[in-house]
């Protein structure tokens, strides 16, 4: 038996929220004189005047920018960097002085121990549990023997507290402390796990299966980063996944997003146009709309015309379409950017149904911006909000998440493997889906205190959305400083 229709997102979702995108830039903003650089600058005053005619040219909300602040006398780049953003709307923006770190992470090639951290907090403690939300497999969290649903306490021997939890984590090599939440409480179990972090091999397409009910298939797949891989490696799996789906006859489509943070728009559109019907994709129609600051916005539209690459993302033909009506998809507190995209980009086209919790709210978007002197100057890359995006209905703004059509709430305390039909989001929305019964999940211990996510900050969230480069735009700011708006 079929479920009750039941109304589609787009027909009762708000203007509440947001995204993110990120853009490899390919070219640096300092204009190149053909002259060597200053040698009388120290290392610090070169970073700070390299972010100050970025942030001044490209950011979104460059009209906000402080006055009075001299990239000369500035003694902290990451504190001058933060000093320049418009704290009232933007979370997001990031900075780092490890360039090449980043390029490697963002091509699903991180140096990693390869599982997925969910950051909670204790009550209205300062305890702070990490729960695993995912390993890969074959990472060095897998060959140690952690898995999802395990709990990590301490660090080196370190309680985790709302203080130094994030530091502890992101250390190359330790020995991580396990517990247990059996009666209430966050308790150690005895069990420790030493792990190193090496570079693995992120493969986004985590699980996928068909379940079929009564002769009727549901596709599901679980994907936890919209990345291409080497050589585009991880689009032609994600492009087999969705050929094997529609050979087999599935009837819908079920797409696990409650831990992907976002990636790449390539990514994205290439997702969203295995989805969309197929006469959408046929049609090219738009997927999204960007909107920059002033300047960048008039400069695009005067160059490249109003139908820019730069300005309008469309569907297209990837050979892998699902020409499907609807689809499903599970979302959480975790769920970002490049997956919110997706989302909204498909429900002015069909019936988008989400399961699950409200998602983080990232319209915006951002250029990687790194220096490209030859040779460089130094190692870091700023990753600021240049742009926002707006589906074909023009629906954007969404800074408090994507609410979802039906809540169920992702309890880590009780994880199981991937494609257990005791998990309660799989089972709400295969209920939702195929009419089929919710089982009775037994919640064993879990009362206590309650258990507060601690949202992902841009130190955790950097796979926004890529979006190619333009080039012309980047000669522009290169090598016609007065074309930007004028220093604050």
């Amino acid at each position: 038996m079929r479920a009750k229709k039941i109304i589609p997102v787009k027909k009762r979702i708000v203007f509440i929220a947001t995204l993110s995108f990120l853009v490899l830039l390919a070219g640096s903003c300092k204009k190149d004189t053909g002259q060597a650089p200053n040698d009388n600058l120290t290392q610090t005053q070169i970073v700070n005047e390299w972010i100050y005619d970025g942030m001044r040219s490209l950011y979104l909300w460059n009209s906000t920018i402080p006055s009075g602040l001299d990239p000369m006398t500035e003694t902290d780049s990451k504190a001058f960097f933060h000093k320049m953003l418009n704290t009232a709307k933007d979370h997001f923006s990031y900075i780092t002085d490890d360039y090449n770190g980043l390029v490697a992470e963002l091509q699903g090639e991180p140096k990693s121990m390869g599982y997925s951290p969910g950051f909670v907090r204790y009550g209205s403690t300062n305890t702070v549990g990490i729960f695993v939300e995912f390993v890969y497999p074959g990472s060095p969290a897998a060959r140690a023997g952690l898995k999802r649903g395990d709990i990590i306490l301490s660090i080196d021997g370190q309680t985790l507290k709302t203080d130094n939890y994030y530091d502890l984590y992101s250390q190359d090599t330790y020995t991580a402390g396990l517990g247990d939440f059996s009666t209430g409480e966050l308790k150690a179990n005895g069990r420790s796990l030493n792990l190193s972090a090496e570079v693995i091999s992120a493969d986004p397409v985590l699980y996928d299966t068909i379940f079929d009910f009564n002769g009727v298939k549901t596709g599901y797949l679980v994907y936890t980063e919209f990345t291409p891989g080497t050589g585009n490696q991880y689009i032609n799996e994600l492009g087999n996944v969705f050929d094997n789906f529609k050979s087999q006859g599935t009837h819908d489509i079920l797409i696990d997003l409650r831990y992907n943070r976002g990636g790449s728009i390539d990514v994205a559109q290439f997702l969203a146009s295995c989805l969309a019907p197929a006469s959408v994709v046929a049609d090219k129609a738009v997927l999204v709309k960007n909107q920059y600051n002033q300047s960048v916005n008039n400069y695009l539209v005067s160059t490249e015309g109003a139908d820019s690459k730069s300005l309008v993302i469309k569907f297209n033909d990837n050979g892998h379409n699902m020409d499907l009506s609807r689809v499903y998809f599970i979302t959480s507190w975790g769920t970002a950017s490049a997956s919110e995209l997706v989302i909204t980009g498909l429900e002015p086209y069909m019936d988008v149904y989400t399961i699950g919790d409200t998602t983080v709210g990232k319209y915006t978007g951002m250029w990687v911006i790194p220096d490209t002197n030859d040779p460089p100057r130094h190692n870091w890359a700023m990753m600021p909000i240049v742009l926002k995006y707006a589906n074909a209905d023009g629906f954007t703004d969404f800074e408090y998440g994507l609410p979802p059509y039906i809540y169920v709430r992702d309890d880590l305390k009780t994880a199981v493997p991937f494609g257990d039909l005791s998990d309660p989001m799989l089972a709400r929305a295969l209920s939702v889906i195929n009419g089929t019964p919710v089982p009775t999940i037994e919640k064993k211990g879990t009362a206590g205190a309650p258990l507060q996510h601690l949202r992902p900050g841009p130190e955790d969230i950097k796979n926004n959305l890529f979006v190619p480069a333009n080039k012309s735009l980047m000669d522009r700011m290169v090598n016609d400083r007065d074309a930007g708006p004028s220093k604050p």
